[in-house]
This record gives structure tokens, C-alpha cells and sequence, in this order.
């Protein structure tokens, strides 16, 4: 195996491109503002190390010899690639350059993420922003498994590789079509009206439906519903076509409510549904996502929230 020599460093191949593109250890100097004896030692110490001469030498000129012309493209090339991969750090330390992928609720992506990425691209045009929507098992599945770099969501499971920061909290409410008319107690519904009703719920992989379950005091037609939908924008459309009523956390109704759809709070006893920023416990964010987590958290603490919402006023990762 051949041994890369050892001391052949940037400086040397900065020394012997001057001198190759000047024609000289005088001019190459004053390119590199150093004296022609620290260009000629240069180029001695580079000449030792590889074992053959770059450069003939005469009293009047400084000419590449057959390898030295070999050499030289090549040694151009690796100084290029060099200095752009510097440059490509230091872009991606200043927030020019560089990726981030979030995962997260339908709801959450809608009325939180989407006016945020948009912020971040305008402050921030050179980075590139992938975001999908899910349901909270994946959305903590690609955290865990680093495909996204954070995610937000109701937590579905506890998973040690794992840090739930809650951000938001929305009380869970009734959807139902306008033309039903439920009695109210002071503008809310209580759970015991729905016993008897037909309801349509979300699939087990949701954290909304984790969260009804986990209740023992709510009625068994809301925890084991008759008709399920795999997400929010169906469950409302199967709503307004008259099918039956939905429970939904109030940021959840606010992304699909529309018209002929009503939506009332519930109480007795009063549920409500935490979102939290998910990030991985063993690492830390890109200066990118970090930059874009923080802009989610100072979003979510200024928002005009609909009723039932309020944000969870806590310091950032």
C-alpha cells in the first residue's frame, strides 16, 4: 500500500502551484507574500518527501519536469475541492446551506408549520425544508430513526430515545353537522350525551385516539368508535355526510371544520391533548433545525389559537 508522505501539507501545494503558474520562487513570493527562500524551501521539503524533483532548476528559468506536469492539475484539484468543502462548512454554519426534515400531525403542519417554514425560507433561502404529515406512531418512528430531524405531535408511546418538549395544549370537542342541534351547558357538550351515538374515530396509530383510550371515565362508544377513518379530513367528511359525530382536539377541528360542520367543547370531564416537539435524546439538532425549533416555539407562544387551545410557555431545547 502506498504511504501518503507525511510532510506534504496545503501550504506545499500552495507553494508549488505558484511557482509552476509564475515560473519562478521570486514571483510565486509576492503571490503568496513570502520570501523566495521559504517558496524554495517549500518546494526542497515537498521535492524530499515524494523522492523525485517537481522543478528543473537553471540560471535562468524554473520549468516543471515530466511529473511535476503530471502533478500539477491534479494538486489544482485537490486544493479546489478542498477550499469548497471549507467553504460548504462554513455555509452550513451560517445557515446558508444545508436541510431539514420535519414530520407532524396534519393539524399541526397546516395551522403552525406551514407560516413558519415559509418565515424560515425568507430568512433563511438557501436551506431546503422537506416536511411531511403523519400519524404520531411514525412521526415518532422518524425521530427515533433520525429520517426526520424533529417532529410535532401528541405522544403516542414513551420511547427513551426520545425528548417530548409540549408546546400546545387543545381541549378535545364534538364535531357534528349544523343541522343537529345538541343542548349545551354554557356552550359545551358534556360526554354523556354521546352515549348511544354512532361515533367515527381515527385509527389505532393516532395519538388522539391513544389519548381517549388511556381514559376510563369517557363513554365506550367514543374509545372503541363504530366506524373508523385514517385521518381527520375524512373523519369530518364522513361527519358531514351524516354518518355520525367525531371527537377531535380543538386545533384538529379548526384545520377541517368547513361549511355544514359545527364544533362544540366538551366537559365533564374536561380532556385535553398535549403537542410536543419531538427530538432525539442522544442527538442534538443541526444549527439549521435548531434555528427553525426555535422559530416553531416563539410561533406557537404568539398565535392567535382558536378556542380551547393555549401554548405551554416553556424555555426551548
Amino acid at each position: 500500500m502506498n504511504r501518503l508522505p507525511k510532510h506534504v501539507t496545503l501550504k506545499h501545494l500552495h507553494a508549488f502551484i505558484a511557482v509552476a503558474q509564475e515560473g519562478g520562487f521570486t514571483a510565486a513570493g509576492h503571490r503568496l507574500r513570502q520570501t523566495q527562500s521559504s517558496v524554495t524551501g517549500l518546494i526542497q521539503q515537498m521535492e524530499q518527501s515524494l523522492g523525485c524533483l517537481l522543478f528543473e532548476r537553471t540560471s535562468r528559468s524554473v520549468v516543471l519536469t515530466q511529473v511535476g506536469q503530471e502533478f500539477l492539475p491534479r494538486a489544482i484539484t485537490v486544493l479546489k475541492e478542498f477550499e469548497g468543502a471549507v467553504d460548504d462548512v462554513i455555509r452550513y454554519g451560517a445557515l446558508e446551506r444545508g436541510q431539514v426534515t420535519i414530520t407532524a400531525a396534519p393539524s399541526a403542519v397546516t395551522e403552525i408549520l406551514a407560516p413558519v417554514v415559509n418565515q424560515f425560507s425568507q430568512r433563511y433561502p438557501g436551506i431546503r425544508i422537506n416536511l411531511h404529515d403523519s400519524n404520531s406512531r411514525l412521526i415518532q418512528t422518524s425521530v427515533s430513526t433520525r429520517v426526520a430531524d424533529f417532529g410535532l405531535t401528541s405522544r403516542w408511546l414513551e420511547d427513551p430515545l426520545l425528548v417530548f418538549q409540549p408546546c400546545l395544549i387543545d381541549q378535545f370537542g364534538l364535531i357534528y353537522p349544523s343541522t343537529e342541534k345538541w343542548p349545551t351547558k354554557q356552550d359545551r357538550v358534556q360526554w354523556r350525551q354521546l352515549i348511544g351515538r354512532k361515533q367515527i374515530g381515527l385509527v389505532d396509530e393516532t395519538g388522539i385516539l391513544s389519548i381517549l383510550r388511556s381514559r376510563i371515565d369517557l363513554p365506550r362508544d367514543v374509545t372503541a368508535p363504530f366506524y373508523e377513518a385514517s385521518s381527520t379530513t375524512s373523519q369530518a367528511a364522513l361527519v358531514h355526510s351524516g354518518m355520525g359525530v367525531a371527537v377531535l382536539p380543538a386545533l384538529a377541528a379548526h384545520r377541517v371544520l368547513g361549511d355544514g360542520l359545527s364544533y362544540t367543547l366538551l366537559e365533564e370531564p374536561t380532556v385535553k391533548r398535549t403537542l410536543c416537539l419531538i427530538t432525539h435524546a442522544h442527538y442534538g439538532l443541526t444549527p439549521m433545525a435548531q434555528a427553525l425549533f426555535d422559530m416553531v416555539l416563539e410561533f406557537i407562544r404568539n398565535l392567535d389559537l382558536p378556542v380551547g387551545c393555549e401554548p405551554v410557555l416553556a424555555e426551548g431545547r
